[in-house]
């Protein structure tokens, strides 16, 4: 099966004084319908990693290869359809727009997706996540709990193929981490889409299909790391 996005000796390097390498030579293929989970000491690449892999930043070496496509080299333009139509992003901070309701954050995620907008799976979708209460409030007038679960509810409803979430757990309790990871389940069952999920927690690493480490800029599979 070919893989939905693949990285190919991906470098990235912050010319800071010393220079700092998160990315040196990594390479990931990640299949459909795959969970994959990244983990590893933080301040060391994960999220360098994400925002190269989804096309927010630009490799400095190697490829980035979507739908044949290469992130690393692509306009400006090419990267916004991709944007729209194929990658989403679970930021680790949740970014809201903060003039509009929660119910109008979910239209606007499927007009940026370039979607007719759905009345009935919007609401559907505020159910899921619990913010049928809270539908009419504004980000400011949300926990940031509930901003978290809005941000989720926002990019699932947006039917990208590629999931891109960075600590998407955080500030939620046990219960609702292990909702978020049954709504990842569920959109990677529904079609030929993956998921690659940076987080801290081991637990929840282990449920993906895949868990991989990020160390001094090198990425390996935990079997391989274990076995060193």
């Amino acid at each position: 099966m070919e893989p939905l996005i693949e990285l190919k000796g991906v470098v990235k390097e912050f010319r800071s004084v010393p220079p700092v390498r998160p990315l040196d030579g990594v390479s990931l293929a990640v299949a459909p319908g795959r969970i994959v989970a990244v983990t590893g000491v933080s301040g060391k690449g994960k999220s360098t990693l994400l925002n190269v892999m989804g096309g927010l930043l630009r490799a400095d070496e190697g490829s980035v290869l979507y739908h044949g496509t290469d992130l690393a080299r692509a306009s400006a333009a090419e990267i916004d359809a991709v944007h729209r139509r194929g990658i989403g992003f679970v930021f680790q901070s949740p970014y809201l727009f903060p003039a509009l309701t929660a119910r109008e954050n979910m239209v606007m995620a499927l007009r940026a997706a370039g979607q007719s907008v759905d009345d009935a799976a919007i609401e559907a979708m505020l159910e899921e996540v619990g913010l049928t209460n809270r539908a009419d409030h504004l980000p400011a007038e949300l926990s940031v709990g509930q901003k978290r679960r809005l941000v989720l509810a926002r990019v699932l409803l947006a039917q990208h193929d590629l999931l891109l979430a960075d600590e998407p757990t955080n500030d939620l309790d046990a219960d609702w981490s292990d909702e978020v990871f049954d709504r990842f389940r569920a959109f990677v069952a529904a079609g030929d889409r993956s998921v690659v999920v940076v987080t801290h927690d081991e637990a929840y690493a282990r449920q993906a299909d895949e868990v991989y480490v990020l160390e001094e800029g090198r990425l390996a599979r935990r079997e391989e790391v274990a076995s060193c």
